[in-house]
């Protein structure tokens, strides 16, 4: 990054803003918060509006998916002019005003249900029977009552009649010549409604479709959201244009603006040149080390994808090392292992590769380290052996390469190696960084630990393997071990006493001892979890095969597809959940938890005019 002074007359600024917006190339330094300023609020408080709608927008047009075949234009609007679609405060209102309807309807289908349910136990009738039966005399009414309180006496003496019997209650009709009802011990008199069965569920259809216009009528907004998108980038650019404006300091009785602002260096030549001529006077400044600067990661297109999992934990301050290229690998290996099998590997790649086709350039990002750690889990869980819990080892076609394939045993050793490899690696990346910021006479214990760990690993572990050094070469890493050692206790911190680097080399040594063990085991974390995955498919399949055996095909077919994607959907997911969760852990520990990687870099996000995005 370079940083800019730039001077500009007070008549001349606005001008100005724009062209350095028309440029893109510019972060506009920030002294105050706008966020913290009233001037800024109504618009803050717009943009919150237009989003909490925005989300009950989609919320309707997911959960009232029009009818097939049906496009909101074909929809009666009768209640929604077509300037809604142009006008953004007659299109919020209108939106209000279609919940409150439905809000009505939907009151009004309740009392419906409920008039309906009372008369279900009764039967579809005519109510106007009723009334032909008290013109000649004859007074029915309608009654429930616990079954064993019901009594026979009734039938004779009220002509009474039991029309539904089902669990707590007896329903019951009593025919009479008064219009009084009859005085019964435990009964409940029940007054019906003023409709038939047949009448309410017309009217039921008549809300339904009813309920079916305005949801219509909300989903024709739903599918029409350019009105909201469109004042969203309007009160957005709005924002950042008052901000960079409040961000300059006025000089001179306000008639000279001085704002500063950052370049990416690749840039800073093409900003240069556009603004020479046009009267803007402007200065680099020298970075100061304490200050804020912006981060833009540059990254190639493989590393690039794994940015959100950096910017998950903190962005690199400026002047560290950016983590990217390191954990990319690291992470799609030992997802590759936690995910365990083939088959899931290959349906993340495919699924993947299906909607990156019509995804939004801000969302193909995500979509992209889907497809490299489905790729992963493609060919990890290859050679491991399973796919959707079938092991491959015992297909008969794949018996050319049955050597090829790694047993548990095998990789519940590889696991923890590569974790190995992975703590090593972290600790020379934090060397790197610690040489950038601090010189590398400083920074020489930090390189001092992993080598040291390295060459005991050789001394020790390549005897024990039955592999015999030179011994020339026996006595070199000797000698490197010694200067480790000098190293790791004596010049841990430059400039201090020999008794505090001491110390201090002392208790750095009993931490790396005490959790390079623990760090290293934690790694067959990753082996356990591909293999719970693959066993579990395993144990789906089979529950599958001994559920429909000895079943019709036409049944068996149904009731295995069922089985196998219930077990392998629930699988799927839980082993998704660990591929994510333990290899993103395990990375923070190495890189993140660890005073080499300090973080909290500001992301660099330079002035320019946002546009309504036509997809």
């Amino acid at each position: 990054m370079k940083r800019y002074s730039y001077f500009v007359f007070e008549p001349e600024y606005q001008q100005f803003l724009h062209k350095l917006r028309d440029l893109g190339v510019v972060q506009v330094r920030q002294y105050t918060n706008p966020l913290k300023l009233e001037e800024f609020a109504q618009n803050i408080s717009e943009q919150t509006d237009i989003k909490h709608l925005q989300q009950r927008l989609n919320t309707v047009r997911n959960g009232n998916k029009l009818e097939e075949g049906q496009s909101p234009t074909s929809i009666e609007h009768s209640e929604l002019p077509e300037s809604v679609l142009s006008d953004y405060e007659l299109f919020t209102s209108t939106y209000a005003e279609v919940l409150n309807k439905i809000a009505q309807v939907e009151s009004r289908l309740s009392d419906v249900y409920n008039q309906q349910k009372e008369l279900e136990v009764w039967g579809d009738f005519d109510l106007s029977l009723l009334e032909k039966l008290k013109e000649a005399d004859y007074y029915i009414h309608f009654w429930l009552v616990a079954p064993a309180q019901f009594k026979e006496e009734w039938e004779q003496k009220y002509d009474a009649q039991i029309i539904h019997s089902e669990g707590r209650y007896t329903y019951f009709v009593t025919v009479t010549r008064q219009a009084t009802p009859p005085i019964l011990e435990g009964a409940e008199l029940q007054k019906l409604p003023s409709q038939s069965l047949n009448q309410l569920k017309n009217k039921e259809e008549m809300l339904m479709e009813r309920k079916r216009l305005l949801l219509g009528s909300r989903n024709y907004l739903a599918y029409h959201p350019d009105i909201l998108t469109k004042k969203m980038v309007e009160l957005q650019n709005s924002f950042n244009m008052r901000n960079a404006d409040y961000q300059g300091t006025r000089m001179y009785d306000d008639k000279l603006v001085v704002v500063e602002g950052w370049v990416p260096e690749e840039l800073a030549t093409k900003m240069e040149q556009d603004l020479m001529g046009s009267g803007v006077a402007f200065a680099e400044l020298e970075i100061d080390k304490l200050e804020d600067v912006p981060v833009k990661l540059k990254n190639n297109r493989f590393t690039r994808v794994f940015e959100p999992l950096v910017e998950l934990f903190s962005m690199p301050n400026y002047g560290e090392l950016d983590p990217t290229p390191y954990i990319a690998p690291f992470f799609m290996v030992f997802f590759g292992i936690c995910f365990g099998d083939s088959g899931y590997g290959l349906l993340v790649l495919i699924v993947a590769t299906i909607f990156k086709k019509k995804a939004k350039p801000s969302a193909k990002k995500t979509i992209e380290l889907a497809q490299w750690l489905g790729l992963a889990g493609l060919i990890i869980g290859f050679f491991s052996g399973s796919f959707f819990g079938v092991e491959l080892v015992k297909v008969p076609f794949l018996a050319s390469i049955r050597q090829y394939f790694i047993s548990s045993e095998n990789m519940m050793v590889i696991a923890p190696v590569l974790g190995f490899i992975q703590i090593i690696f972290a600790k020379y990346i934090g060397a790197l960084k610690r040489t950038k910021q601090v010189g590398f006479t400083k920074a020489l214990s930090s390189y001092a630990w992993p080598t040291l760990i390295i060459v005991l690993a050789v001394l020790v572990g390549l005897p024990m393997l039955k592999i015999t050094l030179p011994e020339w070469l026996t006595y070199v890493l000797y000698g490197i071990s010694g200067l480790c050692v000098l190293l790791v206790f004596f010049y841990n911190t430059p400039g201090k006493n020999i008794f505090a680097n001491f110390g201090a080399g002392l208790w750095h040594t009993y931490n790396i001892v005490s959790g390079l063990l623990g760090d290293t085991l934690s790694y067959i974390r990753l082996f356990a979890i591909g293999l719970t995955g693959a066993v579990l498919g395993g144990v789906f399949n089979n529950l599958a095969m001994m559920a429909t055996s000895g079943l019709h095909i036409l049944l068996a077919i149904p009731v295995g597809a069922f089985i196998l994607l219930l077990g392998h959907g629930i699988n799927f997911g839980l082993t998704t959940i660990g591929a994510l969760v333990h290899p993103i852990r395990l990375i923070y520990v190495e890189y993140f938890n660890n005073s080499d990687f300090e973080g909290g870099g500001i992301t660099y996000d330079p002035l320019r005019k946002l546009e309504v995005d036509e997809d």
